[in-house]
């Protein structure tokens, strides 16, 4: 696609080389779920399979590791690189530079899709949706796996209601992912059979003192917030610091999350 249509998706270039100091995922955990996804019959025991927006490689690096071939395509050259960096001797995953809003794929191509908080951040996430459906094969699932609990620490909370109080409540150029609604019905007009998988006891620990929390924010990491005109972002840092400084622990004071799997499938019909 031209470069003027890319403006639309998010890229995380700018943070790329913080990407996986600031988000993890355990391979255990991830391994569980996938597991679970093969005897549920929602992802194929073997074969090639898709990760759309595949940041840093992550999600499906696990995958390749439990001996699917993998094709990764996200909008940033740096996340690709960072992702082909990190594939081990004989790991069959290829990452490359491409929007998921127009693929360089044939139809019905893949026998599966992996996504993770992928659609929050397309502008246009239906166009997203129906190239998925165009490149993933008959009786195949776009499975969306995301973590949850990862990044509601009391600091982003704080930070969080100050942006809407300034009336800047919508911040994501894509789907709302507090509104799964038109998500779902999305596939499900398009005949797709939505599937939730249970993965809440997939959890692991998450700790985070105020004071890394709020210099998380001042490098804005977060593509949540990158709406934000910078004065306004400034404001509401400089209330978010003085609200720390007020607890009684202030920056030092640790937060312990305990982040869990979320899973929802969608099979492509047959015909």
């Amino acid at each position: 696609m031209a470069g003027s249509e890319l403006i639309t998706t998010a890229s995380f270039s700018p943070i790329a080389s913080r990407y996986d100091a600031t988000r993890e995922v355990p391979k255990a955990q991830l391994g569980a779920c996938y597991e679970r996804l093969v005897q549920r019959g929602l992802l194929p025991g073997q074969g090639l399979i898709l990760d759309a927006g595949c940041g840093t490689g992550q999600m499906s690096l696990v995958l390749a590791e439990m001996g699917y071939e993998i094709r990764g395509v996200d909008v940033s050259a740096e996340m690709v690189a960072i992702a082909q960096a990190k594939c081990g001797p004989g790991l069959q995953a290829r990452y490359v530079v491409a929007d998921v809003r127009s693929l360089p794929e044939h139809d019905a191509s893949f026998d599966a899709i992996v996504v993770s908080k992928l659609f929050q951040h397309v502008g246009d996430w239906p166009a997203a949706g129906r190239e998925l459906l165009r490149v993933l094969r008959p009786g195949a699932c776009i499975i969306e796996v995301n973590d949850r609990g990862a990044f509601g620490n009391a600091v982003r909370k704080h930070f969080s209601s100050r942006a809407d109080a300034l009336g800047y409540s919508q911040r994501y150029i894509g789907l709302d992912p507090h509104d799964r609604a038109p998500f779902v019905e999305f596939f499900v007009a398009r005949g797709c059979e939505a599937v939730a998988m249970e993965a809440a006891d997939l959890t692991w620990e998450k700790r985070v003192s105020y004071g890394e929390a709020l210099s998380q924010l001042r490098e804005r990491l977060f593509a949540e917030f990158w709406s934000l005109p910078r004065d306004a972002h400034e404001r509401i840092l400089a209330d978010t610091e003085r609200w720390i400084d007020k607890q009684p622990e202030g920056r030092s004071k640790v937060e312990v999350m305990a982040p869990y799997l979320s899973v929802l499938a969608f099979r492509k019909p047959l015909q």
